[in-house]
Order: structure tokens, then sequence, then C-alpha cells
């Protein structure tokens, strides 16, 4: 058995859901966001009625997420528990077009920008944070914030170009 293959395969895997198991799963009312900065009160109603959906990662808490212009998301994590709202390591995600990312089984395939799960602390981003660097970042949660565990960096599909950019072939 050739053991290149695997070992490339493993390279590019992001880590596992299962290897980052949440504490308690919360059941109960979500608690009202405390919206502290200026950029919380703008995005008022998208974080409010997000919240009140209910936990959906790390057992707890609340990842919301509102356009911000095509191909672009910008989310924050709310504590169902106790309304405390935190920031991603970005305010703007974009994504899209000619980037292709790595999947969790180590393909390369367009997925969504956000992969979470409500009994685990893994946070997988696929895009370019602030418009730059796209890439495929895994994040744990770890009390009150996210550690970068992992990086892929992102494929440019070939031929492809971002939308207004010239086209260089003759």
């Amino acid at each position: 058995m050739n053991m290149i293959p695997m070992l490339l395969l493993l390279a590019f895997a992001t880590p596992a859901f299962e290897s980052f198991p949440a504490g308690e799963i919360f059941k109960g009312k979500p608690a009202a966001p405390k919206l502290k900065f200026e950029r919380h009160r703008r995005f008022q109603t998208k974080i409010v009625e997000g919240a009140a959906k209910g936990p959906n990662f790390a057992g707890h808490y609340t990842i919301v997420e509102w356009g911000c212009g095509a191909s672009c998301i910008s989310p924050l994590i709310v504590d169902a528990k106790t309304g405390v709202v935190y920031p991603l390591p970005f305010e703007v995600l974009s994504f899209g077009f000619p980037y292709r990312f790595t999947d969790e089984a180590g393909g390369i395939e367009e997925l969504g920008t956000l992969s979470y799960r409500l009994d685990s602390n893994l946070l997988v981003v696929r895009g370019c944070p602030e418009e730059r660097d796209c890439a495929t970042y895994s994040y744990e949660w770890q009390s009150t914030k996210l550690r970068q565990i992992d990086k892929i960096p992102a494929r440019r599909v070939p031929g492809a170009r971002v939308v207004g950019q010239a086209d260089s072939r003759p």
C-alpha cells in the first residue's frame, strides 16, 4: 500500500468535530444579547433574531450571521445563557467564486462558509477574512474566545477570475 496519498489526504484534512466535544447542551430560553458596541447596535435586529433561535454551537452558544454584500457575511457568537456577544477574529468574511476550499474529508469542494455543531467546540471557516488570506480556518472555542488550530490555504480555480478583475488573456 502506498502511504503517500494517505499522508497527503491527512495533511489537507480539517480537524474532526468529534475531537472537540462541547460540555453541557443548553436547553433553556436564550438570554437577550447584550449589545455593548456600536457594531452590535447597528445590526441589532439580525443579532436579536439570530440569538432567539437558540444555541447551535459549543453547547450553549449561537453563531449569528448576516449578509454584508455579495458573497459576504458578518458573524458573531452569542452566549445563550448570559447574552454576552463575542467577536470572531474578523468582522467580515468574503467567499465564493474563484476559490475552492478543503472539506472535512480532505477533498477540495465548494462548501458553506461556516461549519459548526451544537455538540462540538470546533468552528470551520472557509473564506477570506477581511477580504484577504483566503483559506479554510479551524478554530476551537475556549471559554470566551476562538483559538486557531489549523489553516489550509484556498486553491484558486483554474481559469477563474474575480468579478470586476480585468481579463489579461489575449
